[in-house]
């Protein structure tokens, strides 16, 4: 460019609705996949683990369920965030990309629910993780008095919800972009956008019905996460609870819908 000028095919928003999105979903999927790691690797956090699917079979069962894999999430975040797959060094940043960003901008103008419920995922999802990290010790040690007894305890329980927890993060994630999806297809009346191409789901579900979704999401994410660590009881009767809503009865509908009849 020119001396003293800025670089227009270098640039990306940063402050915009879309790059806050496109941050969150990062952040999401890279500590998912983080906590997934320590699972697979820690026998310890995996006796946890195993451990807690004895004493809530069922929910674990119904929440693996839920589970929507790292690969699957990603490639609905680029279908709706197109330039998420741009590299910010090397890609130039097209007059395409402008208006692509500028849409994306409008839908979650009118789906902030989808926007801040992206915003709690990632907050929640970097607590969890670093408290996983800084506790994980606990379980190897060898108690000797009633104080070490109960930490091993209680991280035993916190490390051994651990699965059911990402399991639920990938799922409000999904929640999240299926509202995003919506609002675009409602708002921007793009009916063979990228946005909604492949995602038949989408096609006859109702707005409504998704912002219910979300919303409900949002209450559990934030009692499930609030007691985690002090009332696992409380947290596991909130996921309990979450579960029979009739809003997310129907995404878990919609969602076994689409993986029978997928189109790529």
């Amino acid at each position: 460019g020119v001396s003293g000028q800025p670089n227009m095919s270098r640039y990306e928003p940063v402050y915009s609705y879309t790059a806050m999105a496109k941050r969150d979903l990062g952040d999401i999927l890279s500590k998912i996949d983080e906590i997934d790691s320590l699972i697979s690797k820690n026998t310890h956090i995996l006796n946890c683990v195993e451990s807690m699917e004895k004493q809530q079979s069922k929910l674990c069962k119904d929440m693996g369920l839920l589970r929507v894999d790292t690969k699957a999430l990603t490639e609905m975040v680029y279908r709706v965030f197109p330039t998420m797959v741009k590299d910010p060094i090397d890609d130039i940043w097209t007059i395409e990309d402008v208006f692509v960003e500028h849409g994306s901008n409008i839908v979650l103008t009118n789906g902030i629910a989808a926007q801040k419920l992206l915003s709690d995922i990632s907050r929640e999802a970097k607590a969890y993780l670093t408290a996983i990290r800084d506790g994980m010790n606990t379980l190897t040690i060898t108690p000797t008095c009633t104080k070490d007894k109960r930490a091993v305890k209680s991280m035993t329980r916190f490390c051994g919800i651990s699965k059911m927890t990402v399991d639920f993060y990938s799922f409000s994630v999904y929640i999240a972009l299926l509202m995003i999806m919506v609002v675009h297809r409602d708002t921007l009346a793009v009916k063979s956008s990228s946005v909604v191409k492949g995602d038949v789901m989408i096609l006859d579900l109702h707005r409504d019905d998704v912002v219910k979704a979300v919303e409900r999401t949002r209450m559990t994410l934030s009692t499930y996460c609030s007691f985690i660590a002090t009332n696992l009881d409380r947290s596991t009767k909130a996921m309990q609870q979450y579960l029979q809503g009739k809003a997310i009865k129907n995404v878990i509908d919609k969602k076994k819908y689409i993986q029978q009849h997928r189109i790529s």
